[in-house]
């Protein structure tokens, strides 16, 4: 059983039940702390259609608080979605562009992260 992330009707990421909700409830809860919309609409338990003007924006700002952040902690928990959700805009051809050596290397990173379609 999988998780289905789609945008229009092109799935971008089909994760393991377990690693899909957590994905989504960490990152529901980061965009609450930092007050700004997921970008995420459920369709069912285990299926979201990605509105992906408002994810792009919801990235941009958590990739900004990850990079202008010196607490550790607080970088490690944003970490835990931004890796995936660069991963996403890079495969709908909406690639971050980067600022700094630090971010060009995060990017790459989170681009290589195996994520299952």
């Amino acid at each position: 059983m999988s998780y289905v992330f789609d945008v229009d009707d092109q799935t971008v990421w089909s994760p393991a039940l377990r690693v899909g909700e957590l994905f989504v409830r960490i990152h529901t809860d980061i965009c609450s702390v930092l007050n700004v919309a997921t970008g995420l609409t459920a369709i069912a338990s285990d299926m979201y259609e990605i509105d992906l003007e408002v994810f792009e924006k919801t990235t941009l700002v958590i990739f900004n608080e990850y990079f202008s952040s010196q607490n550790a902690a607080f970088k490690a928990m944003l970490g835990a979605t931004l890796g995936p959700a660069v991963n996403i805009l890079n495969y709908c051809k909406r690639p971050l562009t980067p600022k700094s050596n630090e971010e060009g290397a995060f990017i790459s990173w989170a681009t290589s992260l195996g994520m299952p379609r």
